[in-house]
């Protein structure tokens, strides 16, 4: 027996990380620094003839499919390891679908045979990765930003702020824009607009954003992005304003800035301060040129204005760097979680198997102390 063979026996196996992202999913090992896979959350359905998303569902049974589909193709094509041997350490949103849940984890347990699967909520785990005890995730997906307050360890659920303000929003507003520049709908597809994106479009800054509906403001310089089909020409003002929309303010006080602040707001009063010095941009739509300075900016500007000026007038705004690609952060957070105590947190396949159901912090059955007196009125 080989030498690498004989300690495998001895000791546990690695665990391997899942964060199934909206439109691209992060599969690795615990301890590695960098996942093994990043690709897209989509696999070829044998019904349909196509591709199809995991989130691309319309009930339970559809959503189980497409989970078993989609997990297949990462044990079996991609790191190529038996998911019974292997504990799973799944990154999630503390705002995923109590379904989403329960169904993952019927996959994991019942098809799957894992022998036990910890829960990490993202936000947890990109404070993990900094070592600080008071941090501002500000995480910014493919749909929706999400900002969570992380006091020592633990989200402070009651401020948590969301916005369909992800990387989707700018897409929409850059294929509004395109639209405008050739007068003509150019129906692009979501992987062009995406690729527009990443490639030609950036945030400008604060002053030079207060003069772009200016006439006499020289705008920025057009390019040419090769598509599928043809090449096309991405001006000067869709480039530098189809992230506007992130910043626009309207009578709910919803832009991306807004919810930082809103946020911080309902946080103690002795914490604030702390979690402004400590703010993490994070998520695919964090990478846009230009975003985190231009969030600090308008956030120095905001919080002179009402409703924030009497609570949090004096605030100094300063942002962390991620130790890791800002699309990967929350990834890292779970190999590290995974490789420090996934044996001891992990929800185990027999334990699982008596309820079939998960702790989740809505449900008041798991979050209700045992000592508490609502337990004896329902015994009752």
């Amino acid at each position: 027996m080989a030498l690498y063979e004989g300690i495998a026996l001895i000791q546990e196996k690695q665990a391997v990380v899942l964060d199934l992202g909206h439109d691209y999913t992060k599969f690795g090992f615990t301890g590695e620094a960098a996942p093994r896979c990043i690709i897209p959350s989509s696999f070829w359905s044998p019904d349909e003839k196509c591709y199809k998303k995991v989130y691309d569902y319309k009930d339970e049974d559809e959503l189980y499919e497409n989970l078993v589909h989609m997990l297949h193709l990462l044990y079996f094509r991609h790191v190529l390891v038996n998911p019974k041997e292997r504990k799973v350490v799944v990154v999630e949103s503390l705002l995923t679908p109590t379904l989403f849940r329960e169904t993952l984890a019927k996959v994991l347990f019942m098809h799957y045979e894992v022998s036990g699967v910890m829960w990490a909520d993202s936000a947890r785990l990109c404070a993990l990765t900094l070592g600080t005890n008071i941090t501002l995730v500000v995480n910014i997906g493919a749909l929706e930003a999400e900002v969570v307050a992380v006091v020592h360890g633990s989200p402070v659920i009651h401020a948590i702020q969301s916005g369909p303000l992800g990387a989707r929003a700018v897409s929409t507003e850059l294929a509004r824009l395109l639209d405008e520049q050739y007068g003509a709908p150019l129906q692009l597809s979501e992987h062009v607009l995406e690729d527009i994106r990443v490639r030609a479009c950036f945030v400008p800054g604060r002053a030079r954003a207060l003069t772009l509906d200016d006439p006499s403001t020289v705008g920025a310089r057009g390019v040419s992005v090769t598509g599928p089909d043809r090449v096309l020409t991405v001006g000067g003002k869709a480039r530098e304003r189809a992230a506007e929309t992130l910043f626009l303010r309207n009578n709910e006080l919803a832009s991306l800035p807004d919810l930082v602040l809103k946020c911080i707001l309902q946080c103690p009063i002795d914490v604030r301060r702390e979690l402004a010095a400590n703010i993490l941009v994070t998520g695919g739509g964090a990478a846009l040129t230009g975003l985190k300075a231009r969030l600090a900016a308008e956030l120095r500007h905001l919080v002179t204005l009402t409703p924030y000026s009497e609570s949090l007038h004096g605030l100094q705004f300063s942002f962390h760097s991620a130790p890791s690609p800002d699309s990967t952060v929350s990834w890292m957070g779970g190999a590290l979680a995974g490789a420090a105590d996934s044996g001891s947190r992990a929800l185990l396949k027999d334990v699982y198997s008596r309820s079939r159901r998960l702790r989740d912090w809505p449900c008041l059955l798991h979050t209700t102390p045992p000592d508490h007196h609502h337990w004896a009125e329902l015994q009752c």
